[in-house]
């Protein structure tokens, strides 16, 4: 007879700090980092954006990579585009962290999509597809473009 054993790990829900930006603020930062807006501008302009600490996003990513059954990468199918959606979704669903954005840029294996999230005072990037955190400018990763 075989019996399999199943263990089970308990994931708890880090307790993160949020903070408020304006639309305004978001933008204007958005457009001093040098990134085209696309769709012209926010899509919720006029409310408030959330945000929280470097360890806080570092948190809130190891959470949802843990909880939720992120895809394989397949080209074409579930690929960059796809990751940044999903990422920018989780983090929004579970945390209420809206400062994130998907972004278009340049990484070390070309073009690429990635997320870019508000840390205390500046912002950084989200590798989606390993759940990596790091500074803007760091390994390559340059953002051009972002859907806010």
């Amino acid at each position: 007879m075989c019996f399999k054993i199943r263990v089970l790990i308990t994931i708890s829900k880090p307790d993160i700090t949020f903070y408020e930006l304006d639309s305004d603020t978001v933008l204007s930062e958005l457009k001093a980092l040098g990134l085209s807006i696309l769709r012209g501008g926010l899509l919720d302009a006029g409310q408030s954006y959330y945000y929280t600490t470097l360890w806080g996003v570092k948190e809130a990513v190891k959470y949802v990579r843990a909880v939720y059954s992120f895809p394989k990468y397949e080209t074409a199918r579930t690929d960059c585009d796809d990751f940044a959606v999903l990422m920018k979704g989780l983090l929004s669903a579970e945390f209420g962290l809206s400062d994130i954005g998907i972004n278009f840029g340049d990484a070390p294996g070309g073009y690429h999509a990635f997320n870019v999230a508000r840390v205390e005072e500046r912002r950084v990037i989200i590798e989606p597809q390993t759940g990596e955190v790091f500074e803007i400018g760091e390994r390559g990763y340059i953002p051009r473009e972002v859907l806010q």
